[in-house]
């Protein structure tokens, strides 16, 4: 063997490892387009139970307030995300709306509730439209509706913690919380 092909196999040698990692940062660099995001209706509300049964009130809400809560401060992340960054926030608060539509809600809970799933699907659906490069309007606009809901949804969901806490309170001879102006 000749120094010059000698000198040419380490070269190669060499460099190999410099053209790998060039075209490992340039395929780190690129992301793969991922498919359309394609979801499920959320399922229907189950309507059951009593406000009355203090017990039924407190588990309905120990759902919903945390989810709702968690809903939105995902919601308000993706909506300050560009299109291609959102695919992973829209299939969580998808799961989010389903969690909250599949809580068996009581008779007081069942307008709210209907309000919470719609707003929540409201959100999902402008952030797929979103990702999916098929929103007509801009994002912020598209989410005001899921907003205003989410918004309804809290409040009337205080207004039900605090008939909670009085329904407690009478069912252990304590005098009610008086309702704050």
């Amino acid at each position: 063997m000749t120094i010059h092909s000698r000198t040419g196999q380490l070269i190669v040698l060499l460099m190999l490892p410099v053209m790998l990692a060039a075209c490992a940062i340039n395929d780190a660099g690129s992301k793969t387009a991922q498919p359309p995001i394609t979801l499920n209706a959320p399922p229907a509300i189950v309507i059951e139970g009593n406000c009355e049964i203090t017990g039924e009130l407190e588990q309905w809400l120990q759902i919903t307030v945390p989810t709702r809560q968690e809903f939105q401060s995902r919601l308000e992340e993706a909506a300050a995300k560009n299109a291609e960054d959102v695919h992973d926030d829209t299939l969580y608060l998808a799961g989010l709306r389903d969690t909250v539509a599949y809580a068996h809600s009581p008779d007081c809970g069942a307008e709210i509730q209907g309000v919470m799933v719609k707003a929540m699907a409201d959100g999902v659906d402008a952030l797929q439209a979103y990702f999916n490069h098929t929103l007509s309007t801009d994002l912020s606009t598209a989410l005001a509706e899921a907003r205003k809901g989410l918004s309804q949804a809290a409040s009337i969901q205080n207004d039900l913690i605090t008939r909670m806490r009085n329904q407690y309170q009478v069912e252990n001879n304590m005098t009610p919380t008086p309702k704050a102006s």
